[in-house]
C-alpha cells in the first residue's frame, strides 16, 4: 500500500520545495506526523496534524496551497470521502447583484440550516485552535461547532451567550477574524463559515426562552452612557451578575452605530432590535433621547444613587478634510450621511459621487450611494489596495456591484459653481516609508494634479469620539489622542467610571467593543465587591 512518505517527494517537486524537503520531512516527524501512514488509512485526526505542521514549517502561503492541493489529489484517490468531509458546504442564497443594487434589502437571503450543521463538521478541531487565538474575545470556536456539527443548536447558542448577547449581529458584522485564521483557509480550502454558522444558530432558536436567569438582585445600580456593542454586552453580563442596569443612549434607537450607520444590507434594522430583546427580557432599563452631560453629568449620575459608571459612547464625530471647497452643497461626511439613510430621511442621490477614504466606512458609503440610484460611484484613496483599511471582503463585493475605486490619489480643493460641488482638483501619490502604523506614508507626485467631475462628495477619512460632554470637574483624564485614558482594569481617572470601545481604541471593531464590554464588565463587578 501507498504511504505519505512515498509521495511526499513528489509532492515537494512539483510544488519547487525539493531545497527544503530533507528538513521539512525532519520537522513532520519531529512533530508526530507519522509519515509511515498509509494513504488509506488516513483519516481527520492525520489531516489536522498534517495541515497544522506545514503551517507551523512556515512555507510560503502558495506553495503550501500547492503541496496540500498535490496531497488531497493523491489521498482521494483512497479516500474520497474523507476529502468531500472537509470541503466547504455552506452556500448561502444570495441576491443577485442586479437587484441588490436596487435596495436595501439583506444580500444573504437565507442561511440553510441543513448546510450550516454540515460545514460546522469540516471544523479540524486543531490544537491549538488558530480560529480561538486570533479571535478577540477568545470565543470557543471548536467547541461551539461540535454543539452545531452534533444539532445541539440551543446548547451552541447558550455557548455564544459566555461571550455576547448579539450572536446574531456578530455573525453579520464581525470581520472574521477566526476564519482569517482557519486552517483550512491556509491550506487552500475555503475557511469554515463560522459567521454564518453563528449567524443561523441565532436564527433557529428561541432567544428569549435560552436567557439565562440574573442572579438575585443586588440593589446596586450601574449607569451605561452609550448603546453601542461594548454598551450593550457590559449591560448583560453586569445585569445578569445581579445588578441593576439602566442604559443611557443620546439618539432615540438603542444599537449605537449598530443601528444608525451599519446598512440594512449587512445588518437589518429587525436583527439588531430582536436581539436588543434579549437585554429587556432579562431587565436592563434603557432610556433614549437622553444626553449625558445635557443637565445630567458623571456627578449627577453619582448623585442619583448609581455605584459605577461605564462609558461607551463610541466614535461619531466625523474627522474632515483641511481643503478649500468643503463647506459646499453636495460636500457629506460619511456617518451624517449613513445616519439620514439609514433614518429613511435621505431616499435619492443623483449624478456623480465621489467617496474620499479606504475604510468600511468609505465602502458602506460608497455601496448605499449605488443603491440611492447615483449614476456612477468612486472611491478615491491615497494609497495602494493592500493598506486598504477595509475589510476585502467588503472591498470585493464593492466591486462587484460596480463601485470603482481610484488608488495613490487624493483631493487638494473641491470645486463649485453657485455654492454646489461641480467636481475635484486631485493630485497623484506615490507611496514612502512606513509610518507609525506600519502602513507606507502616501506623498503627493509633483505636476501631477488632475480635475474630475462630481456632484456630491462623501468624506470618508475617519472619525473620533465626542468627548465635550466631560467636563474638567468629572476628573476624566484624556489621552493625547483625545480618547478616554484607563488602566488594564478599564478604570478611568474617576473612582467608579469604567470606559470601553472606541472612546477608549478610537474607531475599532464590533469584536473588539465587545471584548471591552465584556472585560469591564467583570472590572466594574470586582470593584463593587471590593468596595462593599
Amino acid at each position: 500500500m501507498t504511504r505519505v512518505s512515498e509521495i511526499m517527494d513528489d509532492i515537494l517537486q512539483q510544488s519547487s520545495l525539493t531545497h527544503v524537503s530533507k528538513k521539512l520531512l525532519d520537522f513532520l516527524k519531529e512533530s508526530g506526523v507519522s509519515l509511515d501512514t498509509e494513504l488509506s488509512a488516513i483519516d481527520k485526526n492525520f489531516i489536522r496534524k498534517f495541515a497544522n505542521k506545514l503551517i507551523d514549517f512556515g512555507i510560503e502561503s502558495e506553495k503550501l496551497k500547492k503541496i496540500f492541493e498535490l496531497f488531497a489529489l493523491r489521498v482521494r484517490e483512497f479516500k474520497e470521502d474523507l476529502i468531500e468531509e472537509i470541503e466547504p458546504k455552506l452556500k448561502p442564497v444570495e441576491i443577485p447583484v442586479d437587484v441588490r443594487v436596487r435596495g436595501f434589502d439583506e444580500i444573504v437571503k437565507e442561511v440553510s440550516l441543513k448546510d450550516a450543521v454540515m460545514e460546522a463538521k469540516r471544523c479540524l478541531a486543531c490544537i491549538p485552535p488558530r480560529c480561538v487565538e486570533a479571535c478577540p474575545v477568545d470565543f470557543s470556536v471548536p467547541a461551539f461547532l461540535k454543539l452545531v456539527a452534533d444539532e445541539k443548536l440551543e446548547d451552541a447558542y447558550k455557548l455564544g451567550l459566555r461571550f455576547m448577547p448579539l450572536l446574531g449581529v456578530c455573525g453579520r458584522t464581525c470581520i472574521g477574524y477566526c476564519e482569517g485564521a482557519c486552517t483550512l483557509g491556509k491550506i487552500g480550502l475555503k475557511p469554515v463559515s463560522i459567521r454564518l454558522i453563528k449567524r443561523a444558530v441565532a436564527e433557529n432558536v428561541d432567544k428569549i426562552k435560552l436567557q439565562p436567569s440574573p442572579k438575585p438582585s443586588k440593589e446596586i445600580k450601574i449607569a451605561v452612557i452609550g448603546s453601542g456593542p461594548a454598551g450593550l454586552t457590559a449591560a448583560y453580563h453586569l445585569r445578569l451578575m445581579g445588578y441593576s442596569v439602566t442604559v443611557f443612549e443620546a439618539s432615540e434607537e438603542i444599537g449605537g452605530m449598530l443601528a444608525q450607520a451599519i446598512p440594512d444590507y449587512r445588518l437589518p434594522k429587525k436583527v439588531l432590535r430582536d436581539e436588543i430583546k434579549i437585554l429587556e427580557s432579562i431587565g436592563v432599563e434603557f432610556k433614549t433621547s437622553m444626553k449625558i452631560g445635557d443637565g445630567v453629568g458623571i456627578n449627577g449620575l453619582f448623585k442619583m444613587g448609581f455605584k459605577a459608571i461605564f462609558i461607551s459612547t463610541g466614535a461619531h464625530k466625523p474627522i474632515t478634510l483641511k481643503i478649500p471647497g468643503v463647506e459646499l452643497n453636495g460636500v457629506h461626511q460619511a456617518l451624517d450621511f449613513l445616519k439620514l439613510v439609514k433614518s429613511g430621511k435621505l431616499k435619492k442621490l443623483n449624478g456623480m459621487v465621489w467617496v474620499i477614504g479606504g475604510g468600511d466606512v468609505a465602502i458602506d458609503s460608497a455601496r448605499t450611494a449605488l443603491r440611492l440610484g447615483s449614476r456612477e460611484v468612486r472611491i478615491m484613496y491615497r494609497r495602494s489596495r493592500a493598506e486598504m483599511p477595509a475589510s476585502n471582503e467588503a472591498v470585493e463585493r464593492a466591486l462587484k456591484e460596480g463601485v470603482k475605486i481610484d488608488f495613490l490619489a487624493t483631493p487638494i480643493e473641491i470645486l463649485g459653481e453657485d455654492g454646489k460641488v461641480t467636481g475635484m482638483k486631485c493630485i497623484r501619490m506615490r507611496l514612502g516609508e512606513p509610518g507609525p502604523d506600519g502602513r507606507r506614508k502616501p506623498v503627493p507626485i509633483p505636476g501631477s494634479e488632475f480635475e474630475v467631475k462630481a456632484d456630491h462628495v462623501i468624506l470618508a477619512i475617519g472619525q473620533r469620539p465626542d468627548l465635550s460632554w466631560i467636563k474638567p470637574e468629572d476628573g476624566i483624564k484624556l489621552t493625547k489622542r483625545g480618547l478616554i485614558e484607563i488602566d488594564e482594569n478599564y478604570s478611568t481617572s474617576r473612582r467608579g467610571v469604567f470606559a470601553g470601545g472606541d472612546v477608549v481604541r478610537g474607531p475599532s471593531t464590533f469584536t473588539h467593543a465587545t471584548l471591552d464590554g465584556l472585560k469591564a464588565a467583570h472590572a466594574i463587578h470586582k470593584f463593587l465587591q471590593q468596595d462593599r
